[in-house]
């Protein structure tokens, strides 16, 4: 992905996906309900949210088993 379509926030989650995953084995989608977050999808059907942290100007993940309603 090109570097100049994102915001500084929106670059560092997607290098932070980049450093962690094979880009050909998942899909990437846009998850707007967090900060300049994102939905990965892996090839088994498994799940992730990526965002950026305001508080402590780090990306974090999340999975859905870590959600509690």
């Amino acid at each position: 992905m090109q570097t100049d379509q994102f915001n500084q926030y929106e670059q560092k989650v997607m290098n932070w996906i980049e450093d962690n995953f094979d880009m050909d084995s998942i899909v990437i989608e846009d998850f707007t309900i967090l900060p300049y977050g994102k939905r990965i999808l892996d090839m088994q059907g498994e799940e992730m949210a990526v965002f950026f942290d305001y508080w402590t100007d780090q990306v974090k993940h999340l999975l859905p088993q870590e959600c509690q309603y």
